[in-house]
């Protein structure tokens, strides 16, 4: 990538920027938006998106304290600055009573800067051009959706689980699969249709009544022969006998008896490594304990345990079903309430506005949006998720005059946890008119920057995709490595192997 000069590149393009830690990312940010202003875009035409309120409160302040001192430079003595911009725009003579002119009314239009997060900029257009996207005049964003995806969650076992077979509900019991327990497993996904299912669709199959056949036979075997089984494995002479033992064998066949005259043909076993000892005499488990070359023991009780193995297999794709039929309900509910009440959550918003702006009769919304908004940056665009990015590029970069810059860097992406893709920003790098960098870090000490810059360049694909690329930086001429100790400077980067038997302190 190129090195990014603000004051080169022509704005009027889809700009990627690069910017790696301490680089002066927001500053960068800064600069730019005061060039558009410097160039005629008034103050709330600039869309600048950030993904927090606390970042868009912060990057408002900075902005608008750039502005300010830009154009005191400006006004007084540009020559003493050292402000590249101040240096760039008082350079522009013939025009640079027009520039102050528009960064003074900037100045005092800044409230209707439109700095805001991505969720506040899907919240206004679809208010804003509710009959372009055909959304709801009166919208209600509801920040906190756990009240709603409880309800929805007790709803659902309400109709369609607490009728369900009693042993099925056992089973659901013994894998703590509770109202609880699925809002806790879709809290991070049920508001996101790009998510794909697989599988895409799981019959629920009902087998109980073949289930209790089996645990009849299993019981009278149990029974009536009992003996005849233990005898049968301990006299095979290629049986793992440190598990099959005399003592846990005789103990595995009383625990399954115990546990049917108990709870008859209501008993759920566990049919896993670490359940019931039922689990223990399957064909499946035999396999795995008889020695190469030895034929397994055959009996009924074997094969019976075996089928009960397949049918605890079966129980596993009814909950996988059952789930899959969850997130179906989810979707139709939280469709009910959008309707009815207005309700939306922070996803809604984004999945509305790319759904909108997806369909063959969105120019309208297209052309209304780009008429509030000539121009576009997005900090922290490594965080941005595939929907978020569509959004965008449907709007801006699709027309080719309009500045739209995607500020970021893919080795910090931190977003991951709801729904941040780097392969949005590796897309986005691809489809971009320019790509740049910032080359500079104004935060770290020389030799930091050196030792950082040695480590990842040592390997040709440091990040492990091709298309994240390491691009050095270097540290400002001024910068100085303040690690002193006995006036010797201390290396900022160190290494410490340590043996597996020392102990750390």
């Amino acid at each position: 990538m190129k090195p990014l000069d603000p004051f080169q590149i022509d704005i009027e393009k889809t700009i990627l920027i690069e910017a790696s830690a301490g680089t002066g990312k927001t500053y960068t940010i800064t600069t730019l938006y005061c060039r558009l202003l410097a160039e005629g875009y008034p103050v709330e035409s600039i869309l600048v998106v950030t993904f927090t309120e606390a970042a868009a409160a912060e990057l408002k302040l900075r902005i608008r304290s750039r502005l300010f001192n830009t154009l005191n430079f400006l006004l007084e003595e540009p020559r003493d600055s050292k402000d590249d911009l101040v240096r760039f725009l008082s350079r522009k003579k013939e025009t640079l009573p027009l520039i102050c002119q528009r960064l003074q009314h900037a100045l005092i239009c800044f409230d209707q800067a439109s700095i805001m997060t991505i969720h506040s900029f899907c919240l206004k257009t679809l208010k804003e051009n509710a009959f372009e996207s055909h959304s709801l005049f009166d919208i209600k964003l509801v920040p906190d959706r756990s009240l709603f995806l409880r309800e929805v969650s007790f709803d659902f076992f309400m109709h369609h689980v607490n009728n369900l077979d009693k042993l099925f509900l056992s089973y659901l019991a013994q894998h703590q699969i509770t109202p609880e327990s699925f809002i806790a497993s879709f809290d991070k996904v049920v508001s996101r249709p790009g998510l794909a299912l697989k599988p895409f669709a799981v019959p629920f199959e009902n087998v109980f009544d073949d289930y209790r056949k089996i645990l009849k036979k299993i019981h009278g075997i149990l029974l009536n022969r009992a003996g005849e089984i233990n005898e049968l494995i301990l006299n095979h002479t290629g049986i793992d006998k440190r598990s099959y033992s005399k003592k846990n064998v005789p103990a595995w066949l009383d625990l399954s008896c115990l546990k049917l005259e108990q709870e008859s043909t209501g008993a759920l076993f566990k049919m896993t490594e670490k359940g019931d000892a039922l689990y223990k005499f399957t064909q499946t488990r035999l396999v795995l304990k008889t020695k190469f070359g030895h034929a397994l023991p055959e009996h009924e009780f074997f094969d019976l345990c075996e089928q009960l193995l397949s049918f605890y297999e079966i129980f596993e794709n009814n909950l996988i079903s059952l789930k899959i039929k969850f997130l179906d309900f989810f979707t139709t509910a939280l469709e009910k309430m959008k309707k009815i009440q207005g309700n939306f959550f922070f996803d809604d918003l984004i999945n509305d506005l790319a759904a909108a702006l997806e369909k063959d009769n969105s120019k309208n919304l297209q052309k209304a949006v780009r008429q509030t908004y000539k121009a576009c940056l997005i900090d922290e665009f490594q965080d941005t998720d595939p929907r978020q990015y569509d959004i965008f590029s449907r709007l801006f970069s699709s027309k080719g005059d309009t500045p739209f810059f995607m500020i970021g860097d893919p080795k910090q992406a931190i977003y991951a946890f709801r729904g941040g893709d780097i392969f949005a920003y590796l897309k986005a790098s691809r489809e971009s008119d320019q790509q740049f960098t910032l080359e500079k870090n104004f935060r770290s000490a020389p030799l930091l920057v050196d030792g950082i810059n040695e480590i990842f360049s040592t390997q040709p694909n440091p990040f492990l995709f091709e298309f994240i690329e390491f691009s050095k930086v270097t540290a400002p001429s001024t910068a100085r490595n303040i690690l002193v100790e006995k006036d010797h400077v201390v290396p900022p980067l160190q290494f410490c192997f340590i043996k597996r038997d020392e102990q750390v302190v």
